[in-house]
């Protein structure tokens, strides 16, 4: 294989870490708080932010595409090349939306694929989205066996995948590829065959194969600093420097943005430095990494001995990890961890981390190998997602990891720090450390941070802060200790540790770093940490569970040790209540935990043993968990022959519980019956399964579930019954078909849809219908003929309170509307498919209503094309236009409507699509067209080739430039369009800005508006961010003259153009002025026209067009009664011919 460098991509801020550990899904966002609203309800208008338009389109592994509105919304699913046979299923629950092809199913159940692949929510979040990232990141492990492994290599090279980097602590590398080459790749991964059965193993010689995902530094903004905004005195830093331990000769990486080593407190203290982010430097451009380094080993020079750190001899390793803007792949971490191990690194710092999710990541892989292998401590930050319990992220969720929580100045746990356990139950984090207002060094580039104090230096908070102050600890105790491995140091941190008795070890470890404390204790306790275990409910049979725990004194002395175990009265209990340990030996305990005569829940504590004098104090924090009601759930998928299914992907998920059950249940031994233990509640699940000699395609769904006892749930396929949907012609048959349901809870939201070619489904319901408020589900299908001039028929059928037993379903055209369509096209060979989706007032919409229906492809341009849409039960649909060219698969362009619309049964409507004159459009009131502000954050999006709608061009090359007074606040070469989530960094005071676009696009897909400018000046100031977030005042013109479906006019004729003022300006009284210009030689002389207005108040300009062909451009400008300007260039505009 190739080895290449990758590029770093514009980043994006990571989403926030997912409380629950189920996140499947497909295409909805929108919450269900207080059941179903009443059909036929008029929809809310979108918020600024959200969309009803596709705005980012994601490649996945398996090589088909998603689009997703800026709300989030998968509104169409595309499969690869060669894979139009094969459907695909979405879960959405606790904020992500996932979509899996089904071909993936099987590896998604053993655990060998990243699930992470297929959560659209965070692909989009990070960056991943195909304007933003070009090339697919993947990080593949392989099986023992150098053969195994040049064979699985090898087929990669032939599939067009590049190495990127060597990553043997996880026994595999890292790979990239162009998103095109993803279904080949994906084929070289897997054992996939054709018939869409799904992919049962890895290909020969892969083991895992994972999403190289991005992980993100987790600093938060920090109030004024105290008196002291150090932590090095709180933990007892000086008392063990006074001892003589500082850290001396002990190298300490520092896994971050990089190291500011000019700074006073940093000078010499860098021994090494490599740049594993792309960045092209090892300084520190944003803040957090100088600061986190500062905090272990800066020398407080700067500060008069003020912010000395905690470790003020330990020599420092630079490994920048995480780009410019704060965040880096995983693929560069892991290298940046074994390039740390090989520069003799002792103890590695790693301020950073991303959502955990059930299982071993890569990361988490590396540091438990090279914990184990190399003997180095890994200090790791909980995260920033707290109050909520189970918000520790990854990699600190890694068990050999030493996970360091955040507390203020008074030990008060910071509401910010992330609670355990992990998302396998794990005890996290490990102990805690100050991580409130802590003041270090200042990068001189850097970006974040409060100046503090003295010159030179920043305040921030986080558990980015509080685990350097672990670390240095970790770096004092190896210099005294050189001997003792990073286990050993982590338990002689976790035992000194200071408790808070108010707070529970899921939320401090065994309590806050003690240096002091450390240093002069001999004595450790193994294991560092007691985990219990559950008690399984019910409780007349729980016995007392033991462990024993062994204390190792490292001294040259005896030690005596007086045993108590705290928490609850009668929990916890360890015998013998005194024991001596010999001199450089080991002594054991018995702790017990005993929950007979407790009530139910999980139940924290601690062993401490002590010495009569105080002077050693060994703490070993305790959990056991006392499980509430619950039972065994028995998952069981049967298929049409009475055995076991070709493939099945079941979910659980819990409806009145805090915490979901995992959507995705892991069927490792490939017999599709999986048993979970739940708490008692209402749950509801669904098996989506293809069995028998046809590949029979099933949808079975237990809309509500009472789990009061232990429950076998069976999912049989011979039970479903077929949905047969016919339309008023015949040769209507199916071209696809999606199910839906979505179910809503007094804790969770769930929904789910599947989608397949043709229509042969079939669908059943399990156990009992819910209330109508609680349960929606829907059949949406589209039925045509091949044949030219046949109408695309677009039916979804819906009903509450149970889920489908098959259907039949004869529609009639008086529920339906009739849409004729003219599609203009100005190239030839242009095919068009139409797309629809829908919406049922108060139905969550996964999809907008639909992963959007599809119809057949029909050469443009054509002056009529018939659909029918389902018109009855409140309906709204967004209809939208994919536009190839030949053979090429993917669309040159795509087009949706700006909002969906309710179409009337009965009626006949006529649009237009995909016509000229295409330009800048600033539609009022339709989002996300236009521009937003919320405080000091913004959204802009201006298309500048519209038909009127949002038109999104892959071939267009576009420039955004947004300046004010001097200072850039955006310039990019993306559609801001595509951008997902909102910018940042406007000035709150009022600020006149100026922003400019250009666009330019191919003449093989486009033969008009070729070149588009616009440029707009305007003034706004801080928007109340509670409040609804305000427009910003960004006018347009559009032209609207009647051309051919070419975008032709005849020369020599004088013809009348409408001229439409769009956006603010747009609104009576707000127009100051409005000139246009037209130019017969593409741009380079122009020549004013006269702007008229008739009585009704519309606007148009009168052009006499040359004898000879040629092409007319169009310019327009504008200024409002608030000093607001526009000006607008469409360079050939349309095209004259005779």
């Amino acid at each position: 294989m190739r080895t290449r460098h990758r590029n770093q991509h514009r980043l994006r801020k990571r989403g926030k870490a997912a409380a629950y550990g189920g996140a499947v899904a497909l295409t909805m966002v929108v919450g269900l708080t207080a059941g179903f609203q009443a059909t036929g309800a008029p929809s809310a208008a979108a918020e600024p932010g959200s969309a009803l338009s596709a705005t980012a389109r994601i490649t996945l592994v398996t090589g088909d595409t998603v689009d997703v509105d800026r709300g989030g919304r998968v509104v169409g699913v595309e499969m690869g090349k060669g894979r139009s046979g094969i459907g695909h299923v979405t879960r959405y629950i606790g904020g992500h939306t996932h979509v899996v092809p089904v071909d993936a199913i099987k590896l998604l159940n053993s655990g060998r694929l990243d699930r992470r692949l297929f959560d659209i929510t965070q692909l989009v979040k990070d960056g991943y989205d195909d304007e933003h990232q070009k090339r697919l990141p993947l990080i593949v492990s392989y099986k023992d066996g150098r053969d195994q492994r040049a064979v699985a290599e090898q087929a990669l090279a032939a599939a067009d995948a590049d190495v990127e980097r060597q990553l043997p602590a996880v026994r595999g590398q890292s790979l990239v590829t162009d998103k095109q080459d993803a279904p080949q790749v994906w084929k070289a991964l897997t054992n996939a065959d054709s018939r869409a059965r799904g992919a049962v193993t890895t290909a020969p010689g892969v083991d895992r194969v994972w999403l190289d995902a991005r992980v993100r530094a987790v600093p938060r903004a920090a109030a004024d600093a105290p008196a002291d905004g150090t932590g090095t005195a709180q933990i007892g830093a000086p008392d063990a420097w006074k001892a003589g331990w500082t850290g001396k000769g002990v190298k300490v990486a520092v896994l971050d943005t990089g190291i500011d080593a000019t700074h006073p407190d940093l000078k010499g203290r860098v021994v090494a430095a490599k740049d594993f982010s792309a960045s092209g430097s090892t300084d520190d451009k944003v803040g957090h990494g100088t600061h986190v380094a500062s905090t272990i080993a800066g020398s407080g020079t700067a500060s008069a001995g003020r912010y000395r750190g905690v470790a003020p001899d330990a020599r420092l390793l630079n490994g920048k990890v995480l780009g410019d803007d704060g965040s880096g792949e995983e693929s560069g971490i892991i290298a940046g961890m074994q390039w740390a191990v090989q520069q003799g690194a002792k103890v590695i710092n790693m301020s950073l981390g991303g959502t955990d999710t059930p299982g071993v990541d890569p990361m988490e892989k590396a540091v438990n190998t090279l914990s184990a292998s190399k003997g180095v401590l890994f200090a790791i930050a909980a995260g920033n997602e707290g109050p909520a319990e189970a918000t520790v992220g990854s990699p600190g969720s890694a068990a050999a990891a030493i996970t360091v929580a955040a507390v203020d100045h008074q030990d008060s746990l910071a509401g910010f720090s992330s609670r355990g356990p992990t998302a396998d139950d794990g005890l996290k984090p490990d102990l805690s450390a100050p991580g409130v207002d802590i003041v270090a060094a200042k990068a001189k580039h850097g970006a974040i941070g409060e100046d503090a104090d003295i010159k030179g230096y920043t305040t921030m908070s986080g558990t980015s802060m509080a685990t350097p102050h672990v670390a240095g600890a970790a770096a004092i105790l190896a210099q005294q200790h050189p001997d003792w491995n990073g286990a050993r140091i982590k338990a002689a941190l976790m035992g000194s540790a200071k408790a808070n008795a108010r707070l529970t070890a899921y939320e401090q470890g065994s309590g806050r770093v003690d240096a002091a404390r450390a240093v002069t204790q001999t004595v450790v306790a193994e294991p560092a940490s007691l985990a219990f275990g559950t008690q399984a409910w019910p409780h007349d049979d729980d016995t007392p569970v033991t462990r024993t725990l062994a204390y190792r004194n490292t001294g040259t002395a005896p030690v005596t040790l007086d045993l108590e175990a705290g928490g609850e009265a009668g929990v916890f209990t360890i015998t013998p209540a005194r024991l001596t340990v010999p001199a450089g030996g080991t002594a054991t305990a018995t702790a017990t935990a005993d929950t007979r005569a407790v009530k139910d829940g999980v139940h924290s504590g601690a062993v401490t043993a002590t010495t009569g004098d105080g002077t050693t104090v060994v703490r070993t924090a305790a959990l056991v968990n006392r499980e509430i009601e619950s039972y065994n759930v028995t998952v069981k998928s049967v298929g049409v022959d009475g055995k076991a299914p070709d493939w099945a992907m079941a979910g659980l998920v819990g409806l009145d519980s805090p915490r979901g059950y995992d959507p995705y249940l892991r069927d490792t031994d490939g017999d599709y019956q999986v048993t979970l233990r739940v708490p008692k509640g209402r749950y509801a699940a669904d098996v989506f399964l293809t069995g028998g000699p046809r590949n029979q395609q099933s949808v079975l769904v237990a809309p509500n579930l009472r789990i009061t006892k232990d429950t076998t749930l069976v999912f049989d396929q011979r039970k479903a019954k077929k949905v047969r949907i016919t339309a008023p012609e015949q040769g209507a048959a199916g071209i696809a078909q999606v199910v839906q349901y979505a179910v809503n809870g007094t804790k969770k939201e769930y929904a789910y849809a599947a989608a397949f070619p043709g229509d042969g489904t079939t669908l059943a319901q399990v156990g009992p219908g819910a209330s109508a408020k609680d349960f929606m589900a829907q059949i949406g299908t589209v039925l045509g003929a091949r044949a030219a001039g046949k109408p695309q028929y677009n039916i979804v059928v819906s009903r509450q309170g149970s889920f489908f037993n098959g259907l039949t379903h004869a529609v009639r055209r008086s529920s339906m509307a009739r849409v004729d369509m003219a599609i203009g096209a100005t190239v030839k060979d242009t095919q068009a498919i139409q797309t629809a989706q829908w919406e049922v007032p108060g139905f969550p919409q996964l999809t907008g209503g639909g992963p959007g229906l599809k119809g057949f492809s029909r050469p443009a341009p054509t002056s009529h094309r018939v659909i029918y849409v389902s018109a009855d039960h409140g309906l709204r649909w967004n209809l939208g236009l994919d536009l190839h060219v030949g053979g090429d698969a993917s669309p040159y362009s795509w087009i949706t409507g700006l909002g969906t619309r309710r179409y009337e049964p009965g009626r006949a409507y006529r649009e237009g699509w995909n016509q000229g004159v295409f330009g800048p459009v600033a539609a009022r009131g339709i989002v996300p067209i236009g521009g937003y502000r919320s405080g000091n954050g913004y959204t802009l999006c201006n298309p500048l080739f519209s038909d009127g709608r949002l038109v999104f061009d892959r071939n267009a090359k576009q420039k955004t430039v947004l300046t004010a007074g001097g200072r850039t606040y955006l310039s990019t070469t993306k559609d801001p369009c595509s951008f997902a989530y909102p910018l940042d960094g406007l000035a709150k005071e009022r600020t006149r800005y100026t922003l400019t676009a250009e666009a330019t696009r191919s003449l093989n897909t486009y033969k008009v508006s070729d070149r588009v400018s616009a440029k707009w000046t305007f003034t706004s100031q801080y928007v109340d961010p509670t409040r609804v977030a305000e427009r910003l005042p960004l006018s347009a013109v559009r032209f609207l003259p009647k051309l051919s479906l070419t975008a032709t006019a005849k020369a020599g004729q004088k013809i009348t153009v409408p001229v439409v003022v769009q956006g603010p300006a747009a609104v009576k009284g707000h127009l100051k002025s409005l000139a246009v210009q037209v130019s017969y030689d593409g741009g380079r002389t122009w020549k004013p026209v006269t702007v008229r207005t008739d009585t009704a108040g519309k606007r148009s300009v009168t052009l006499v067009h040359p004898q000879a062909p040629g092409t007319v451009s169009l310019k327009a400008s504008l200024s409002d009664t608030e000093g607001n300007t526009y000006t607008g260039t469409i360079s050939n505009a349309y095209r004259t011919v005779r």
